[in-house]
């Protein structure tokens, strides 16, 4: 049972560590391009994942570790989109609409100087806890599971028994 009740925690706790980025991929005209290769890659964490975007040109990229990306949309009968500077952090939610131009797959639209990815998803606020952090924080007999409280989706839920 207690096993049980600690994995809900942890599991509870998993959107708080990592990010995630959605979008829908569009054409000139707005329209959505369905069947497009959404490619997401980080080479300072190791991590790439690819998408196909359905008939909507929706992509959704899950449990995303934080860190800098870069996104490539290819789609034939389209130049190639890419994006080299896409900085994801802690607990983040951000949409991105990337959009195709008409042409050949071999050319590229790079873009190097795009507006910073808002959280529209929630109001959560999150870090990394470095070690000198921990360190000099000030713990409560130094007591580890108290950085679990610097987390803004974590509370303490025996401060509230007692109120109805």
């Amino acid at each position: 049972m207690l096993f049980l009740a600690a994995s809900a925690c942890i599991w509870a706790q998993g959107e708080a560590v990592s990010a995630r980025l959605t979008g829908m991929v569009l054409d000139d005209a707005e329209a959505a391009v369905p069947g497009a290769r959404v490619t997401l890659s980080g080479p300072q964490v190791g991590f790439t994942r690819q998408w196909l975007t359905g008939a909507d040109g929706h992509y959704v990229f899950a449990s995303i570790p934080p860190g800098r990306y870069q996104l490539r949309v290819e789609k034939q009968g389209f130049k190639t989109y890419l994006n080299l500077n896409i900085v994801m952090a802690v607990g983040q939610s951000s949409d991105l609409d990337p959009k195709l131009e008409v042409g050949a797959i071999s050319q590229v639209i790079e873009v190097t100087a795009d507006a910073p990815l808002l959280n529209a998803g929630n109001a959560n606020i999150g870090w990394e806890v470095s070690t000198s952090q921990v360190t000099e924080l000030p713990l409560n007999l130094r007591n580890v599971f108290s950085l679990v409280m610097l987390n803004s989706s974590a509370n303490n839920g025996h401060e509230y028994q007692g109120f109805t």
